[in-house]
């Protein structure tokens, strides 16, 4: 199963603008020496322009800071690798420069926006500028990983040498030992290249993928000429690759002069990219020309040409010629020639159509994708890595008669191996994902800056995106469709849906995994909401003007079985760096936790509580509301797609406690013997009399020569909006109205504002049709 990405919010963190400075300047100097490296010199002003726009930043400063010196730290990595041998920097490490200077720019272009923006501006963009700044650190620590900068580069560094010193007909292995590849990075590939490719689907899961190529021709042996013998992809096996264009296999080559152009090309993507629309004899067509350096394209050409003269199946390109040798500019012919983006037809359906004919349409590409993947595999014999490297390069275009078809992905030169945590149906869910708005991501935001992504229609995404997932196979799961979803696509034409919601919904009661997902909300009033609540929001209103109809649990409506769960985190300001440290509860009467808390001397320790009651399994309220919803409806008069059942709730509180004493005055004159440090009695007794501890050399009651210890105090909270959260200096919580103890006179605390937060579940207005 791939691994889950969970993104959480980190409270902000001041910066101190003495240290802030001081590392700034460190950061300069370092950068001024990285110039040195004259590939670098671009991306390291860039970031001095950011560092200097960071000054001006009124707010989220401390979320700037943050990014600004994990790009830094990238670049200071590089001039540590590099320094002393700045000449032998390899073609691959500059691209990634290049790369790496145009995500400088974006952020320094965020950044310099965020300085002028006003601040009511500001104000209302609170959430895209938090989202815009943990997107930009995940982009820079995705590029750190990929890189393995050491790594990488001395691998580079190594092929090079290698190469020089190689024989022209040695073969060469090489095992490279690389930490866990991170999430994300693409590296471009030449044949003489050796590079570490690592990628992403893109979804809530992680992913990984190693790449390692050698070319052997590059290591010092001669190409082959003509090119035509030379072809090596990574996705064509040794018999295709020998074959050449002698035989046509019944295909037509067709000289320039028969091909008459009827417009401009206004595909930009992928393998269509150029794709002209021609007449061919009196029918139509579709031409993809070879543009560019006369040897690479001959090659692309010629290797997409015995790739479709050998595979036949609907879902590929139908080519029905290529042009002869004679042509300057090779092209290919192909059949498909009305095409749109399956984007494009995905929005028309959700536009127009139900939510059950969306899935339906998402459920026909992903057997499309599964049986193009099963048929190529057979075809070119690839294990399963090559297989989904295939589909994960190729783009996808819906023909006339709303068929789709797989482009075929860019060649691989020399040999690939891969490697994933992720199976060929994950590829595939994921790729028919992709199709959707927002890549397929379920958003909580309405307000896209997109006229199509309308507040209705976010909501039908995010419905189709949660059972696409509950529905489609995923992670290692066979790719095949199963037969009762497969059954019921081909019952009936695609202009005459079959499915409908309800369908749907029953087909994927007892998935793996199926109907585990809930709505969220992040700000609501603390203690308003339990879990069991049913209700709706007013129209134009928000959970602060939520309509509570009853409690189905409390009420005896329904049996769902609940469950709680408490946790906090704790940390001291003074600490560089600052880290938070899980805080371990212990359980006391009438659901009370007691968090025990050192407090060193003379310091302040903060904390979060999060107490939190959910639904054991998420599942029964969709069936509840199913079976319920419009009962309940009624008898409010709203639909039954209005109402909201509470499934998760939770609050968020911060504390602290502070030893406010001053620190001792440690005085140089009077500093006892240290001999007679260990053993105060003999050091009292020497002067003939009595002394308490310490005397003459503490402040406090703490000896100069002891270390202070740290004090326990107890920190008594609860999500019972009955009980009053408090610092106690005793473990036990006492029952209200009886007087608690205090905590010492040099303690201060805080008990901060409550947040509260809930999950819910709501149902489409579908749901309920036919009902």
């Amino acid at each position: 199963m791939p691994l889950r990405f969970i993104r959480t919010k980190k409270l902000g963190i001041g910066i101190d603008p003495l240290q802030a400075a001081i590392t700034t300047t460190a950061f300069t100097r370092d950068l001024m020496a990285t110039m040195q490296f004259p590939p670098a010199t671009a991306a390291v002003s860039v970031l001095l322009l950011i560092l200097q726009t960071i000054q001006s930043i009124q707010v989220n400063k401390s979320g700037c800071d943050r990014l600004a010196r994990r790009a830094a730290q990238i670049l200071i990595d590089i001039d540590e690798q590099m320094r002393g041998r700045y000449h032998e920097a390899p073609e691959a490490l500059l691209r990634n420069l290049e790369r790496f200077e145009s995500t400088l720019i974006s952020i320094h272009q965020f950044m310099r926006n965020l300085a002028d923006s006003k601040w009511s501006d500001r104000f209302l963009r609170k959430s895209s500028i938090d989202d815009a700044l943990v997107e930009y650190m995940r982009i820079l620590d995705e590029a750190a990983q990929a890189f393995q900068l050491a790594t990488l580069i001395n691998i580079h560094l190594a092929v090079s040498s290698m190469r020089e010193h190689a024989a022209s007909n040695a073969t060469a292995e090489r095992v490279i030992d690389v930490p866990p590849p991170p999430t994300y990075h693409e590296v471009l590939n030449e044949s003489n290249s050796v590079a570490l490719e690592i990628r992403s689907p893109g979804i809530v899961d992680a992913a990984e993928c190693m790449v390692a190529e050698f070319d052997p021709v590059a290591a010092g042996g001669k190409s082959l000429s003509p090119p035509e013998k030379g072809l090596k992809d990574h996705y064509l096996p040794a018999e295709l690759s020998s074959l050449t264009l002698e035989d046509d296999h019944g295909f037509r080559r067709y000289h320039q002069s028969e091909v008459i152009l009827r417009g401009r090309s206004r595909l930009q993507d992928g393998w269509w990219a150029g794709a002209t629309e021609v007449q061919v004899q009196g029918q139509r067509a579709l031409i993809k020309k070879y543009d560019g350096d006369k040897d690479p394209a001959y090659s692309k050409w010629l290797r997409d040409v015995k790739v479709l003269q050998n595979l036949y199946h609907p879902n590929l390109p139908q080519m029905l010629g290529f042009s002869d040798e004679r042509a300057p500019t090779p092209f290919i012919l192909l059949a498909n020639v009305q095409t749109q983006s399956p984007q494009a037809l995905v929005r028309e359906v959700l536009r127009s159509s139900s939510l059950g004919t969306s899935m339906e349409l998402l459920l026909r590409f992903y057997r499309d994708l599964a049986d193009t993947a099963m048929y190529v595999q057979r075809q070119l014999n690839l294990d399963e890595n090559k297989v989904q490297d295939f589909m994960e390069a190729s783009s996808f275009r819906v023909d006339s008669l709303k068929t789709l078809v797989v482009g075929l992905p860019p060649p691989r030169e020399g040999e690939w191996y891969t490697a994933r945590n992720y199976g060929l149906a994950h590829t595939l869910l994921d790729a028919c994902l992709r199709m959707l708005p927002n890549n397929g991501r379920v958003t909580y935001s309405y307000d896209r800056g997109e006229e199509f992504v309308t507040e209705e229609i976010q909501k039908k995404i995010n419905h189709l995106v949660t059972l696409a997932r509950a529905l489609l196979p995923s992670g290692r799961q066979s790719p095949v469709l199963p037969t009762k979803l497969e059954a019921l696509i081909e019952e009936t034409e695609f202009e005459t849906p079959s499915l409908t919601l309800r369908q749907i919904r029953d087909l994927t009661w007892n998935a793996e995994g199926a109907h585990g997902h809930t709505w969220y909300e992040r700000n609501v009033p603390a203690d308003k909401f339990s879990v069991g609540d049913i209700g709706y929001i007013p129209v134009g209103g928000d959970f602060v003007s939520f309509v509570l109809l009853g409690n189905v649990i409390k009420d005896g409506k329904a049996v769902l079985s609940l469950s709680q769960r408490s946790h906090g985190e704790h940390w001291c300001w003074k600490h560089v760096p600052i880290q938070r440290q899980p805080l371990q509860a212990y359980e006391l009467p009438e659901a009370v936790a007691g968090w025990p808390v050192a407090v060193p001397p003379y310091s302040q320790i903060d904390v979060v509580v999060v107490h939190e009651a959910y639904l054991f399994c998420v599942k029964d309220a969709w069936q509840y509301l199913l079976k319920n919803g419009k009962a309940h409806a009624v008898n409010s008069g709203i639909g039954p797609e209005d109402l909201i059942l509470v499934t998760h709730v939770g609050t968020h509180q911060d504390f602290y406690v502070r030893d406010f004493r001053s620190k001792p005055f440690k005085s140089q004159t009077h500093t006892p013997n240290p001999r007679f440090a260990a053993n105060q009695f003999h050091h009292q007794h020497r002067h003939g009399c009595h002394q308490p501890p310490g005397f003459g050399f503490q402040n406090h009651g703490v000896p100069f020569n002891q270390p202070a210890l740290p004090a326990i105090v107890y920190l008594l909270t609860s999500l019972d909006a009955n009980h009053e959260p408090h610092w106690s200096p005793s473990p036990v919580c006492l029952p209200k109205g009886v007087t608690r103890q205090p905590l010492a006179q040099h303690f201060t605390t805080k008990i901060g504002w409550k947040t509260g937060f809930l999950n819910y579940v709501q149902l489409h207005a579908e749901d309920f049709d036919g009902t």
